[in-house]
């Protein structure tokens, strides 16, 4: 009998690595390059940390949310880090509000969005 030892990094609700999840949100292909950079950390150290089991942690995460725009406490929700309802107490015990769709920062233009300027000379 043969039993399953491999360990298995953490995923969402919906059974995505933190890659996957980044191309999802981001509307686009992420590489991994920019994911090792925004966690600071060497190439061989990434795709040796991606196949343990505590993998993205909480760190991580925060990190990544603050390179790519992201919400820290949605993507903590989303890997099971914490529940909506830890996330509404702490907001609620410091104190601070929830952005609402009024509030929330409007994510800046893709690359492939943006068009040249009229009035701007050629380079």
């Amino acid at each position: 009998m043969r039993v399953y030892s491999e360990t298995v990094p953490r995923t969402d609700e919906n059974g995505r690595q933190l890659k996957a999840l980044l191309d999802y949100l981001l509307d686009g292909e992420v590489d991994a390059k920019d994911i090792y950079d925004a966690l600071g950390v060497s190439s061989s150290t990434y795709y040796r940390r991606i196949k343990e089991d505590g993998y993205p942690d909480a760190e991580e995460l925060r990190r990544v949310a603050d390179r790519f725009g992201l919400s820290y406490p949605d993507l903590q929700i989303r890997f099971g880090l914490m529940s909506h309802e830890e996330v509404q107490s702490y907001f609620e015990s410091t104190g601070a509000t929830v952005a609402t769709a009024e509030t929330r920062r409007v994510r800046p233009p893709r690359l492939s969005e943006l068009k040249p300027r009229a009035d701007a000379p050629p380079l």
